[in-house]
């Protein structure tokens, strides 16, 4: 049963996953879009910094495609698909490369897949935010990229934490 819907499906998610952007993020987004495909369990690590790099390494060697070649590339597997998410993978001053993850019915739980066997793909827009990231703050959509913003921060948000950390401490040594 092939989704005759899925172009708009997922043109729509896209809107959405740029409003999001918007709202959260400082970038400039080009309305020049580009795909690529990911299957979530080919990432692998130990933990997030690890999968993230690794995920990065993975996506660097993918050549992007226009929304109709990534469709007819869905369409070939949209039965074995569990879970779609979009995200904003990488947005350049003239192309924004939206990373379209999915996660197949066949890596789920033996239980569970008699359950959601017969389901449709679960579609999600997403965008990941750092960790040093403040509240009322906009962030770079790139971070998980790297780059010498990205690790000045990271750096600031660890010298705060581990001061936090010795606060806390210190108070509950008094409180002794």
């Amino acid at each position: 049963m092939i989704e005759n819907n899925i172009k708009e499906k997922i043109e729509n998610l896209t809107i959405r996953l740029l409003e999001i952007v918007h709202l959260h993020c400082w970038n400039n987004i080009s309305k020049n879009l580009m795909f690529i495909l990911s299957d979530i369990s080919e990432v692998k690590g130990e933990n997030f910094f690890i999968k993230r790099r690794n995920k990065n390494k993975l996506n660097k060697k993918k050549n992007p495609k226009n929304l109709n070649e990534v469709i007819e590339d869905l369409q070939e597997i949209y039965d074995l698909i569990y879970d779609i998410n979009l995200y904003v993978y990488k947005s350049e001053k003239h192309k924004t490369i939206i990373e379209i993850q999915y996660f197949l019915k066949s890596k789920l739980d033996t239980d569970y897949l008699k359950t959601a066997a017969n389901n449709p793909p679960m579609l999600h827009c997403k965008i990941a935010q750092p960790p040093y990231k403040n509240n009322q703050e906009k962030f770079d959509v790139n971070w998980e990229l790297g780059g010498i913003r990205y690790y000045l921060n990271i750096l600031w948000w660890k010298i705060n934490y581990n001061m936090h950390k010795r606060l806390i401490l210190l108070h509950n040594l008094h409180k002794s």
